[in-house]
């Protein structure tokens, strides 16, 4: 799609140069005279005497036949610079749809994908816990007024970790990211979020962000994301 934008684009672009140059440039018409183009040189008949009675004929003026230089462009030019801006308008007709097939494909969808809200990053949880440390309540407060204008979606919890064994027996990552989910859909529902429009998922370590050799990166990859999903049936 974008390559026939590009291309349309292109035609667009020569033929308005090709016009603009047949208006700034008109068919320039030239004659040539006989003879090398040399001046013509009038003889004049000796003066005849006539009776004082007769008045005297005037001399016939001689007069140079010069073809009419036509002024501006021909009929034909005329008629060529109007089928050239008819097609110059056919292509923008062409051009404008495309765009807005561009725009409405986009539009869509972008309007069928989670939209991320908010991401809890590693200093809400420490490793291996699922106890919240620090959530600021200007944060909790944004993503709940977020939620809130839009009712008709759903919301996505999604619980990840690092990859430092939780050192229990009877718990791993896939849980603790899980989790860690719940206790922010609990922040969110003890803020008047109804809870059916929640959901909750755990994906362990298995989506890193970044690298876990190091301690900044393993705390990236311990993070909870809110998505606001689309509503049922859009779109």
């Amino acid at each position: 799609m974008r390559s026939i934008f590009i291309g349309l684009s292109v035609i667009f672009f020569s033929l308005s140069v090709f016009i603009t140059y047949k208006a700034l440039n008109p068919p320039v018409y030239t004659t040539s005279s006989y003879w090398d183009n040399r001046p013509e040189i009038m003889f004049s008949p000796p003066p005849i005497s006539t009776p004082s009675s007769i008045p005297p004929v005037p001399a016939a003026t001689a007069t140079t036949d010069v073809p009419n230089q036509p002024a501006g462009e021909s009929d034909a030019d005329k008629a060529f610079a109007e089928d050239m801006k008819q097609t110059i308008t056919q292509f923008e007709d062409k051009l404008t749809a495309t765009e807005e097939t561009i725009v409405s494909i986009t539009t869509a969808s972008t309007s069928t994908q989670p939209r991320t809200l908010t991401v809890f990053d590693g200093k809400t949880f420490r490793s291996g816990q699922d106890t919240i440390q620090d959530v600021a309540y200007t944060a909790i407060e944004k993503l709940v007024k977020e939620i809130t204008a839009s009712p008709n979606s759903r919301i996505l919890i999604e619980g990840h970790t690092d990859n430092v064994p939780t050192g229990k027996s009877f718990s791993d990552n896939m849980d603790l990211s899980l989790r860690r989910a719940k206790a922010i859909a609990n922040i969110l529902i003890l803020h008047g979020i109804q809870k059916d429009r929640i959901s909750v998922t755990g994906h362990g370590d298995t989506q890193p962000i970044n690298s876990n050799n190091t301690e900044e990166g393993r705390a990236k990859n311990r993070r909870v994301e809110v998505k606001l999903l689309p509503p049922e049936g859009a779109h």
